[in-house]
């Protein structure tokens, strides 16, 4: 019992203490200090140097990542391990974009005012910064681009997943709402040749979609469309496809979304949500903290269980056929959930 409650304890504590690494590894990220590691150690002061900062406080930053086996410090200087390769920038492993991110006060001011929201009900994101997520990274540039280039890396991560789990052999003509650039549609149409495709999004957002889809060579088989999915969106589509779209809205707003795919597609149409699902066992937690997240970045998304799922289908004239688990690794909560017209 007493080693049981020493481990426990041990755990405890490093939760307690897990935003300290949060910014330990974000100050890290930002420096680049995996980069100037690649070919070999180098002691505090050529990082200093490099990295236009003060040689004891970066020292200090350093050794205490040694804490976590994040760097190794030897009489040669700091070195890599398998954790900080991870931040290189080039890799095409690197996470250092999501460190940065997560880092960023976009990120963890609002989980600070976490209490409030049990106590109120109310948006923290609101309350710190007087306007809402989107808004925020419109008036700042420079985090909207980080958030951009990390949600890259999830898609990224995201579509591997998708290609290896999910068969769209069935499908004619696929319509991504709310795609981006288009990474995924053009992904699934590049292994599916005989299919076509719309990407659908804001017109300030596709328009950075005519590179890519050049890229992949599909300018034949997919149109790019821009327009705001509370509106309407493009008619003829036999899937509608959904990536991690539906979370960012309150059940309302999502049914609307749903409602739009259900009047424009084909009777025989199905729906294909990409999302975080919550699972009610303690294996799969990402579900629940993304919940969290989510309750306190946007006013009303949240990851749902498959009963809510089922409900917002209904809501919406569709009837839940399918939930198919689709991550692996880091993205092991990712599920595909289907329907159909009723």
């Amino acid at each position: 019992m007493e080693n049981t409650d020493k481990l426990n304890q041990s755990r405890l504590f490093q939760y307690i203490h897990g935003y300290r690494f949060t910014q330990l590894i974000y100050v890290a990220a930002e420096l680049k200090v995996a980069d100037f590691l690649k070919d070999g150690p180098k002691d505090s002061h050529f990082l200093a140097a490099r990295t236009n900062t003060h040689e004891p406080s970066l020292y200090r930053v350093l050794r205490a990542l040694t804490s976590i086996q994040f760097f190794k410090e030897s009489e040669q200087g700091f070195e890599l391990t398998d954790l900080s390769q991870f931040i290189i920038s080039d890799s095409p492993k690197s996470l250092r974009v999501l460190a940065i991110m997560r880092g960023e006060e976009v990120n963890w001011k609002p989980w600070g005012e976490l209490l409030y929201a049990v106590k109120t009900g109310k948006n923290p994101f609101q309350k710190v910064f007087g306007m809402d997520l989107f808004e925020y990274y419109e008036a700042h540039p420079s985090s909207g681009r980080t958030f951009n280039e990390g949600m890259n890396i999830t898609t990224q991560h995201d579509i591997k997943a998708i290609l290896d789990q999910y068969d769209f052999s069935y499908a004619n003509t696929l319509i991504e709402i709310g795609g981006g650039l288009g990474r995924l549609l053009f992904a699934i149409l590049e292994k599916y040749p005989d299919k076509n495709g719309i990407l659908y999004d804001l017109p300030h957002v596709v328009k950075g979609a005519y590179t890519l889809r050049a890229q992949f060579q599909i300018e034949n088989r997919c149109e790019i469309v821009g327009g705001e999915f509370f509106s309407t969106v493009p008619s003829g589509g036999d899937v509608y496809l959904l990536k991690r779209i539906i979370h960012d809205w309150d059940d309302e707003r999502a049914s609307k979304i749903l409602r739009n795919c259900h009047q424009a597609m084909k009777d025989e149409g199905k729906i294909v949500i990409f999302e975080t699902m919550v699972q009610n066992d303690y294996d799969n937690p990402e579900g629940k903290v993304n919940d969290t997240h989510m309750m306190i970045v946007t006013p009303g998304g949240k990851e749902r269980t498959k009963e809510e799922f089922s409900k917002l289908f209904q809501s919406a004239g569709f009837l839940l056929t399918q939930v198919t688990p689709i991550g692996k690794g880091l993205y092991a909560g990712l599920y595909a959930i289907e329907g159909i017209r009723q």
